[in-house]
This record gives C-alpha cells, structure tokens and sequence, in this order.
C-alpha cells in the first residue's frame, strides 16, 4: 500500500489530505486535516500577502510536514488556489515556503483548475453531459462538457468575496438582490450557457453547494447523510434563497448548515447561484464533494486523461471499496451470478432495468458489514453501504442497494427502517427489494466456495416449481446444498417452489 500527502494551499484554509493508494489504480482518503489560515486577507487594499497571514501559514504547513514525516510519506502534491497568482508578492511567498518547509507549491492556473475540476466530476458522477458550477470567493468556474469531454468552459472574476467587498455599505437583502443583477449581465455575455440539452445536468462544487445541501436536506428532513451526488430541487433552492435573504446576518449565522464566520459570503454565493436558476437552471443541481484536489489526484494516480476518462464509476468504486476493505469475496463472480439469475428469473419477478445497478451494489457488498462484525454482518451491510462512498449511483440506488444487502433473510426486513426512508423510495421499490434480496443471497450461496464453479444457470418454471439447471466446471454439491436454503424465501417472495440441479 502506498500514500500520497497532498498540501493544499486556499484563500481560507490551509489542507492536508493523505491518501493510500495501489499499483492497480485505486485510492482513498485516509486522513486530512484543515486549519483555517484567511491568507488573502486584507490582500485587496494594496495587493499584497501580508506578513502575518505568511507566517500563519507558514506555521501550519510545519505541523502539516511533521506529520507527513513521522509516517514517512515521500510523494507529495503541493498547489495553491489559482486566487494567489494575483499578490504581488506571490512569488517571494512561495519562496519563502520552499526555503523553510522544503514543499514546492505550484500556482494553478485558469486552464489547470477548470481541467482538475473537470476530473474531479468524470471520476465521481456517470453522466454524458452537463455544466459544472463552482463559485469561489474571487472567481466563478463554469464548465460545460458533452459526453464527458468539455466543449466551453469560463471562469468569471467574481465570487463570494470580492462580489460581498463590492456590494458591502448595503443591507443583505439589498446586497444579494445586486448582486443577482449585476451577475446576471454577466451571464448573459456566456452564450452557450442558453444553448443546453434538456437532459444537461448542473453540478455544484464548492462550500456554496456543500451549504445549500447541508439546508436542503435539514429542511425537507431527509433522511440520509449523504452530501455527494444530493439533488437541490429548484423549489427548495428558492425556499433556502428566500428564507436567506428575509434573514439579518446575526440570524443567518444561526442556521445549520452554514459557517458562522463565513454566513456573509456564503449569503453572496446563495446570490451568485440565484442569478444562475434564474436565467438557466431549471431542473436542480447535484451537489458533488469532490473538488480540484481530488481532480489532480485522480489524474495523477489513475494516469488518464480526460481525452480516455474512466467510464465505468460504479465498478470502480465498488473495486476501490473493495481493494481497501476487503471481504474474502469475488465480487465480479457473485455479480455475475447474481446478473444471470436476475435475468433467468425475470418472467418471475418482471423488474425493470433500472434495478441492475441495485443488484450491482448490493451484490458487491452483500458481505461488507463483516468489516464491523460476523455477527449479524447482513445487518451492518445496511450501515455499511450507506455510509460508503459509492459514486456513479443515485442516493435511492444506494438506499435500495443497502435494504437488499441488508434483508436477505427476508422474515428480518424491518419495514419501520423502511418507513424512515419514505420520501426516497416506493411501494414498488419495496417488491423489488424482496426479490433481489433473495437472488443475491442465491448468487452468494452459489459463489461460497469463491472458485467460480459455477459458470451458467438455466431456467425452467414448471407450474409451481422453479427448477434452476447449473452448469459447473467442478464439483458443486457445496455450492448447490448452500442455495437450496433460500427455498423457504424463495417460494415467500416468488411463490412458487426451488429445485436446483
């Protein structure tokens, strides 16, 4: 296993995340650590880097190096938000950096950072097309990309910051209804922002988003605490808009979900993102947690670029989750068991397509909640799965996903856990769980032995009896005996009988 420390130097904060990594391409978060450093603080009046803000940071990055010298990590990613190359004295700061800390930080440019964050969204969402929104505090990226190659891109020289220092002497609400004036012309100037598909996707990345999420799902109550891959209606978005803009700072520093220090700035984004459902947003925007970092990262480790970018997300997150906590299971075998008995058993339990990437997740970690305990491990597959991170699948994929994994032993489904999760799933849903729970507990009784014996499975329904033919390259008495337990659930769920052969 290998580790990588990333040093991250923003307008805000100073970040280090360590990530572990493998040869074969797959990596996670292992730590990261965040200390709030304002480095461009009072940065406007003359354009400098002031000296305390050098020496804050400065002091943080030794503590930072220390810990990343203790565990002997030698690869290092160091870069800086793009905002810095505009000091004056950006170059002797970064000097001073290197001379007393020995980390080499690169100044991203315009092109680079619209490049990362493009990435950062080709290796954590499955769509083909979109826009990706990211309001800064002193610039707004806007990257337009069709089947996952950008076609226009833009990043306008306002955000957070500078728009709340332009329109300061006013009263919030007046400031946000000017600042959604003066961002709209701007907008206007982007063309191709008027000219989008109707299955165009927008993407929000950034502490704008992250807030709006966190006050979206404290208000309709929803009931998983997932911020990647979250949809913000447009409804709920007006509702947060408005309540924001009705509120004194005092009062808007009090809300859940938002920084108190930073109530005023995120109050100005909420602006920014407004002018933007106004004139083009109109079916929502996804919330994604994944940034520039994660963007180079990827690139970085994975080795591609976004001309071969990696088309499959959710079998390599489902892989990756894998590699890093692994459970003794050939997940590919138990998923390909379990595809050829989803689709030998259709005329009996007629899903449609869509539920494929539940049986995906499902049969990948039918057996992750052994990472807790043995112990009722089908339980904790529930709390498992939830609170992974899976991307290339909605938040009722992995809700659906985790019922399945979690009820294979279908007299223990728990239909008040159910109910708690009403506003994301279905009656239909609810079917659907009950019938893959037992194939995927099939398939996993027919992979037990983790030798791929068994290679086909045919289908025959006789009246009131299901008879599955295997076709195996070895003896499977093991593995056969093992799935002839799920009769009792089969024939509760599927009504009719089960004789494998």
């Amino acid at each position: 296993m290998n580790r990588l420390a990333v040093f991250e130097l923003g307008v805000n904060d100073v970040k280090l995340t360590i990530f572990k990594y493998t040869q074969n391409g797959f990596f996670a978060i292992e730590q990261q650590i965040v200390e709030p450093v304002k480095l461009t603080q009072d940065m406007e009046r003359d354009g400098y880097i002031k000296p305390a803000r050098i020496q804050e940071t400065i002091s943080v990055l030794k503590n930072f190096r220390k810990i990343v010298d203790n565990a002997k990590i030698e690869q290092h990613i160091c870069f800086t938000d793009p905002s810095i190359a505009s000091a004056r004295n950006q170059i002797a700061f970064l000097d001073e950096v290197y001379k007393t800390v020995s980390l080499y930080f690169k100044v991203l440019t315009v092109e680079e950072q619209i490049s990362a964050l493009h990435s950062a969204i080709l290796y954590s969402f499955a769509m083909t097309r979109g826009v990706i929104v990211k309001i800064g505090d002193y610039s707004t990226q806007l990257i337009k990309f069709n089947r996952r190659v950008v076609s226009n891109s833009a990043s306008l020289p306002f955000g957070m910051a500078n728009l709340l220092t332009k329109f300061s002497d006013q009263h919030m609400s007046t400031c946000m209804d000017k600042v959604v004036e003066y961002v709209t012309k701007e907008l206007k100037k982007l063309d191709w922002l008027y000219d989008l598909e109707e299955d165009c996707e927008f993407i929000g990345v950034g502490e704008v988003f992250l807030s709006l999420g966190k006050l979206s799902r404290k208000a309709t109550h929803y009931p998983l605490d997932a911020a990647h891959n979250y949809e913000v209606t447009t409804s709920s978005f007006q509702s947060i808009y408005n309540l924001l803009r009705g509120l004194d700072l005092d009062k808007a520093k009090k809300l859940k979900g938002i920084s108190e220090k930073r109530a005023d700035a995120i109050a100005v984004g909420m602006a920014i993102a407004k002018a933007m459902f106004n004139e083009f947003v109109t079916n929502g925007v996804k919330v994604s947690t994944n940034g520039e970092m994660y963007g180079i990262v990827a690139k970085n480790l994975l080795g591609q670029t976004g001309e071969k970018p990696l088309l499959d997300i959710l079998g390599y997150s489902l892989s990756s989750n894998n590699e890093f906590y692994p459970t003794n299971i050939n997940i590919d075998s138990n998923y390909s068991i379990a595809v050829i008995l989803y689709k030998q058993l259709k005329v009996l339990h007629k899903l449609t397509r869509p539920y494929v990437k539940v049986l995906r997740i499902a049969a990948s970690m039918c057996m992750s909640g052994k990472r807790i305990s043995f112990e009722n491990y089908q339980k904790n597959n529930f709390h498992v799965i939830l609170n992974s991170s899976i991307y290339g699948a909605s938040h009722k994929d992995i809700v659906l996903a985790a019922f399945v994994a979690s009820s294979q032993n279908i007299d223990e489904f728990s239909l008040n856990e159910w109910v708690r999760y009403k506003d994301i799933v279905t009656d239909e849903d609810l079917d659907a769980v009950r019938k893959l729970a037992i194939i995927i507990k099939m398939a996993t009784m027919l992979n037990i032995t983790n030798s791929n014996t068994v290679k086909d499975i045919a289908c025959d329904v006789l009246g009131d009896t299901v008879i599955l033919k295997t076709e195996v390259e070895r003896d499977a008495t093991l593995e056969i005996s093992q799935a002839m337990s799920c009769a009792g659930d089969f024939k509760k769920v599927y009504g009719k009988n089960l004789q494998i052969l």
